[in-house]
């Protein structure tokens, strides 16, 4: 289980479609200040996100394969 440690500064995240059909947690953002997480599933993607957007975590967040 990958374990991602989320900065303060990652604002609002959204759900984008990736290369090869893979859905990303991104947050808009490019170079240095961008934050990717990439997921199998599109619920799986939301779950993450809407985590991250309400602040339920504790600066980590485990992402299940």
């Amino acid at each position: 289980m990958p374990r991602y440690t989320i900065p303060p500064n990652t604002g609002k995240v959204r759900v984008a479609m990736g290369l090869g059909g893979t859905y990303k947690v991104w947050n808009g953002k490019q170079d240095k200040d961008e934050f990717v997480i990439t997921c199998r599933t599109r619920k799986q993607a939301n779950e993450i996100a809407e985590k991250i957007n309400k602040r339920l975590h504790n600066g980590e967040i485990e992402v299940l394969y």
